[in-house]
């Protein structure tokens, strides 16, 4: 059995990345701290230090590409999908220069010394939002590295949201190159949210991940990105799994009452999101099994779910998460542990 985590994340200095950027963002962004750059959560991450990772140095240094294969060894994974950290941050700036050059930066930076397909290290390109253009020119650029499995979309913070037809060029690219669409969510920053004033860490995290998930979900769809982009592949991560029925049924019911505001689509909205995968991370825990098991009966997920760590993040999950399932058979198990992985995401080879 093939372990995939298509959700891991490596601690990215900027300043790294600006090694490989021309002047003048090789200064600007070299020279900045990476807080000054994107800004970070509200509240206490680290719960007064008593989070830690003893196999890392996290969060006392940024990552090394040396150090991944010990990870993946750790976690029991056989391949893994490096995302950034820092830039899961990238809709807190407004500088379109600045996140055009972070996203390259990263591309280049991955591509040249930490992606290793031969191993199974893999990475995605980032696509910065705020200047689809270029953000297209980034994907056609570094689509060639057969370390780069998919282009991501980080959802927290985007206006107008991603069913906007301003974000076409990107969708575009990915379908031309062949990569599957990723919207990976955020949400722990105090700039991602509607309504202002969250004082802990705790709500932050509840909240901005499920909301960006559901903001983009409904977008996209009502928008009809999957008939305008009818090759594109599509993935959202890092919002658990209880959302994903409740969004089904209301759009859904909506849809059914409304459906010359949706022209574009051809089916129910369920219908479609029954043809997306959904990271498992953060999975929830009810009391009782069987509610989880009604769960992943109506979303279908032996076919719909793709397990992922979100390691070292302080919440990750194991793949004991899904093992220790009882109610899924063991080829269910190898299907959300790999297989429905595999066949979605470019792992060149495997």
């Amino acid at each position: 059995m093939t372990v995939v985590d298509p959700d891991a994340h490596y601690m990215e200095d900027t300043r790294q990345l600006a090694e490989y950027l021309p002047e003048p963002m090789r200064t600007r962004i070299g020279s900045a701290s990476p807080s000054y750059l994107l800004s970070n959560s509200v509240g206490d991450r680290w719960v007064m230090g008593r989070i830690s990772r003893p196999e890392v140095n996290y969060p006392d240094a940024y990552s090394e590409p040396e150090e991944i294969p010990g990870i993946m060894k750790f976690l029991g994974v056989d391949i893994s999908v490096q995302l950034p950290n820092r830039m899961l941050q990238l809709s807190t700036t407004g500088q379109k220069d600045v996140a055009v050059a972070l996203a390259d930066g990263f591309a280049r930076y991955m591509g040249d010394r930490v992606v290793n397909p031969a191993e199974g290290v893999y990475s995605m390109i980032i696509a910065p939002f705020q200047d689809p253009p270029r953000a297209a020119d980034i994907i056609y650029r570094h689509a060639q590295n057969p370390g780069m499995c998919a282009v991501c979309l980080i959802t927290g913070g985007v206006s107008p949201p991603l069913g906007d037809t301003r974000y076409d060029p990107i969708y575009r690219a990915a379908q031309d190159v062949e990569l599957p669409i990723v919207y990976h969510a955020n949400g722990g920053s105090i700039d991602h949210f509607p309504i202002r004033g969250f004082q802990q860490f705790l709500e932050t995290h509840t909240l901005g991940f499920l909301f960006y998930n559901l903001a983009t979900l409904t977008s996209m769809l009502v928008q009809g990105v999957p008939e305008r982009f009818p090759r594109l592949r599509f993935a959202f991560q890092e919002a658990g799994l209880f959302y994903i029925p409740m969004l089904m049924h209301r759009l859904d019911a909506a849809y059914r009452k409304r459906r010359a505001e949706a022209p574009l689509l051809k089916h129910l909205p369920s219908e479609y999101m029954r043809d997306f995968r959904y990271g498992t991370q953060p999975m929830e825990e009810p009391n009782k099994e069987e509610h989880l098991e009604m769960i992943f009966e109506m979303i279908d997920g032996p076919n719909t779910l793709v397990f992922s760590t979100d390691y070292p993040h302080w919440d990750y999950d194991l793949p004991s998460k899904i093992t220790n399932l009882s109610f899924l058979s063991q080829t269910d198990k190898e299907q959300i542990l790999g297989g429905n992985a595999l066949n979605f995401y470019r792992f060149e080879g495997r």
